[in-house]
């Protein structure tokens, strides 16, 4: 599948650019660099740009992802839950939103758009806005709060 994974020094964004049919096997492969660029530029903002991909993902491996994209992260020494991830679409929206959901209710901080300037702009949310989304558990971690 070709792909891009770049950091944008401008927005302080790893960005990446999808085309094709993406299997697990390569959105794995993708999140690896995606994990790589954000730790050695310490990032935590992620732009993904879905709008030309076919997703080949069956539900459950939708539903298995997560876990998947939270071991890439740790096996960095990165806690998932600490990035945002902006995905834009332009097809497959409904499988989309199942992602979407399913990442949030595993506690990652990731939205899908149809909006490419939408979704920077809420990547590019900062300060306090974002602090009152974060709250600290127990072992001192920072977890998102749970929406309404």
């Amino acid at each position: 599948m070709p792909h891009t994974v770049i950091y944008n020094s401008e927005l302080h964004l790893v960005e990446s650019k999808l085309q094709g049919d993406m299997t697990l096997g390569e959105a794995e492969e993708i999140v690896t660099k995606i994990a790589k660029i954000a730790k050695e530029k310490d990032c935590r903002s992620i732009f993904i740009d879905f709008r030309n991909v076919s997703q080949k993902l069956s539900m459950w491996q939708i539903y298995e992802l997560p876990n998947r994209l939270k071991n890439i992260f740790t096996s960095f020494g990165m806690k998932l839950s600490l990035y945002k991830r902006a995905n834009v679409v332009a097809k497959d929206l409904d499988d989309y939103v199942f992602h979407e959901n399913v990442m949030v209710n595993r506690g990652q901080n990731e939205k899908v758009f149809t909006d490419i300037d939408q979704a920077k702009e809420w990547l590019m949310e900062t300060g306090a806005a974002q602090q009152s989304r974060l709250c600290a558990n127990s072992a001192g971690d920072y977890l998102q709060e749970k929406r309404p």
